[in-house]
């Protein structure tokens, strides 16, 4: 670094523009403040060019494929159906750049600066970048997660993927062997079964989706194997052994730490993450951090949340992030949400538990789709009537959690969720249903 670059000098400096980068940019600049985001990378970071928004494009192409082969039941008639992989690679590209053209739009009305580069931090106030220094009252670090290494495997994109890299996938494979069976390993199992290809989906827990609830992820995984999706849990997997087409590896996420000088400044980081207190503050006066980076969830909403409150505590607020009332989705087919505590949780932590449910089978909706499985699950404190939690499997059930969440948000009793007036039919009068079954219980 030489003594004559040219110093800029902002409020807000935001390492990375992914969901918690872009949010917390976007709303200090609302507050009034100076800000720049520094993003080495594409802008809108993992979820909208490699995760969230390129899979649920891919997700919509497989569901309308596999609602069509099962079409005669409703009555429409077709001879052979066919997809185009390329062309679902190309409207997923569009989408995606849709959606960052947006996002650069919002920077540029709010008079937000962005820089193509990777940020270095030279001391507490001072990062370079692209050989350009700047100077920042606070920084927001949101350098996002990257995929796990699963020990020595060498991935190289044509045979071997992570998630990161199975959206540039030229041909659908024969088979496929996805080793990791959370989120993002029951997504691609739906995606490619789907579309014909044979699915082995191998979990070294005991069970698929192991952090959720457990009679969920057992149902789930029933009616994944009725799919024709080989399941193995409890299991470990030699890579050199297995004969698939491809290989999937989703076995979580790593934070993304090195590399930009936090060791340098004396950022403290532990169990490889940035440690961040409730509001996101580091160890060091003026430093914040959000989103995966932090390891708390690794969840684009969160980030967005996260954002959010550490801009304002940047600002000299002092709000701090409430992680009680978190929805998580999982968009296989069928979808599962869950949200707050699920039964096992609230039970260890004290609770008399009661549990109302609805099966998606007593739903009209669910009936005049052919979506029959699932169902909706409550977890309500006995003593008090108030809802602890929920979980849903089934059709719509990743739109459905939000109005649970807000319920709980609200500090609603089963009575108030007994009580509204749903539309008929719909499956959001599912959750009306689950709480009617269970508060006829209590009186």
């Amino acid at each position: 670094m030489t003594e004559d670059l040219i110093m800029e000098e902002y409020d807000i400096c935001v390492i990375g523009a992914g969901s918690g980068g872009i949010s917390a940019a976007l709303e200090a600049s609302s507050l009034g403040a100076k800000v720049v985001v520094v993003e080495k990378e594409e802008i809108g970071g993992v979820c909208l060019n490699r995760g969230c928004i390129p899979a649920k494009a891919y997700l919509k192409s497989a569901s309308v494929y596999d609602e069509l082969k099962r079409s005669n039941d409703l009555g429409i008639v077709h001879k052979d159906i066919t997809y185009n992989l390329s062309n679902i690679q190309h409207r997923t590209k569009e989408v995606i750049n849709r959606l960052k053209g947006q996002i650069e739009s919002s920077l540029k009305s709010r008079k937000v600066d962005l820089i193509k580069g990777r940020a270095s931090f030279l001391d507490g106030q001072h990062i370079e970048v692209n050989e350009r220094r700047l100077k920042a009252s606070s920084f927001i670090i949101a350098s996002g997660s990257s995929p796990r290494p699963l020990g020595s495997i060498e991935v190289d994109n044509k045979r071997t993927f992570y998630s990161d890299g199975i959206f540039d996938i030229d041909r659908m494979p024969k088979d496929i062997t996805i080793i990791g069976a959370g989120p993002i390993g029951c997504e691609f199992a739906s995606f490619f079964s789907a579309f014909g290809v044979e699915v082995t989906l191998v979990e070294m827990l005991e069970r698929i989706l192991p952090r959720g609830d457990r009679e969920i992820s057992n149902r789930l995984e029933g009616i994944l194997k009725k799919r024709g999706i080989k399941i193995l849990t409890s299991s470990r997997c030699d890579i050199n052994a297995i004969s698939s087409d491809a290989i999937l590896i989703s076995t979580g996420r790593t934070a993304n730490i090195n590399g930009f000088g936090l060791e340098k400044i004396g950022v403290a980081i532990k169990n490889g993450v940035i440690c961040a207190d409730e509001h996101l503050r580091t160890n060091l006066r003026g430093i914040f951090a959000v989103g995966d980076c932090i390891g708390k969830y690794n969840l684009a909403h969160v980030a967005s949340a996260e954002g959010k409150v550490a801009a304002r505590n940047a600002l000299g607020k002092k709000v701090a992030m409430d992680y009680t009332i978190i929805p998580d989705c999982v968009y296989s087919f069928p979808e599962v949400s869950s949200v707050g505590l699920t039964e096992e949780e609230a039970t260890k932590r004290g609770y008399d538990v009661r549990i109302g449910r609805m099966h998606f089978a007593g739903l009209g909706r669910a009936q005049a789709h052919g979506e029959t499985d699932g169902f909706i699950k409550l977890v309500v404190d006995k003593k008090s009537d108030a809802i602890l939690g929920a979980q849903i499997l089934g059709y719509y059930a990743t739109e459905l959690i939000g109005a649970i969440s807000i319920a709980i948000r609200g500090k609603l009793k089963i009575e108030d969720l007994a009580d509204v007036v749903q539309a008929h039919p719909t499956f959001s009068e599912g959750i009306q249903l689950a709480a009617q079954n269970l508060f006829r219980q209590t009186i």
